[in-house]
C-alpha cells in the first residue's frame, strides 16, 4: 500500500478509474479521457506500474458460460494452527483453478473461499481432493450462492 507521499494524484486515480473501466484503452484514448497528453499520461502509467498499484491486466470470463454455473463460499477453520499445517493448507488451495479467492480471516472461520464449480458433484471431488485431505482442516461450512446481486473488481480511487 502506498505512503502518502506515493499516494495517487489526481490524474492518477482518473487512469485508474478509467482503466477498471476498460483496461482496453489505448494511452492516447486514455490521455484524451483523462485530459492529459499522451507522454505525462504514460508516465503516470508506468509509475502507477511500477509502484505496484497497477497489478496487471486481466479479462474478466464468465464462469458460467464455462459451465461453472455453482459458485459456493467455504467457511473453512483449521484445526493445527501450525506453520507447516498452514503452510501446506494454502499450498493445496494456492494450486486449485475452482478456488478463484482465498482469504485468511477473524472470526469462526480461519478461511474464506470462493470456488467455482460446474455442480454439487464437482464441488464434493473438490472437497474431497483438496480440503479433507489436508489434516490441519477442522471443518467446513459451504454456502451455495443462489444468484449474483452484485459483482465488480473496481476499487474505489476516492476521485
Amino acid at each position: 500500500m502506498p505512503d502518502r507521499a506515493d499516494a495517487p494524484d489526481r490524474f492518477e486515480r482518473a487512469i485508474l478509474d478509467a482503466l477498471q473501466d476498460d483496461a482496453r484503452l489505448s494511452v492516447q484514448d486514455l490521455a484524451q479521457r483523462i485530459g492529459l497528453s499522451t507522454s505525462p499520461t504514460w508516465r503516470r502509467l508506468k509509475a502507477l506500474e511500477e509502484r505496484g498499484i497497477i497489478r496487471g491486466y486481466v479479462a474478466l470470463v464468465d464462469a458460467a458460460a464455462l459451465g461453472h454455473g455453482q459458485c459456493v463460499f467455504a467457511h473453512v477453520t483449521l484445526a493445527k494452527h501450525d506453520r507447516d499445517g498452514v503452510a501446506e493448507f494454502e499450498r493445496v488451495i494456492g494450486g486449485r483453478d475452482e478456488v478463484l479467492e482465498c482469504f485468511s480471516t477473524t472470526g469462526q472461520a480461519d478461511y474464506l473461499l470462493r470456488v467455482v464449480v460446474r455442480d454439487a458433484q464437482h464441488y464434493e471431488r473438490f472437497l474431497q481432493e483438496a480440503v479433507f485431505s489436508c489434516p490441519a482442516v477442522q471443518q467446513i461450512h459451504s454456502n451455495f450462492a443462489l444468484r449474483e446481486v452484485k459483482f465488480s473488481v473496481k476499487v474505489p480511487t476516492g476521485s
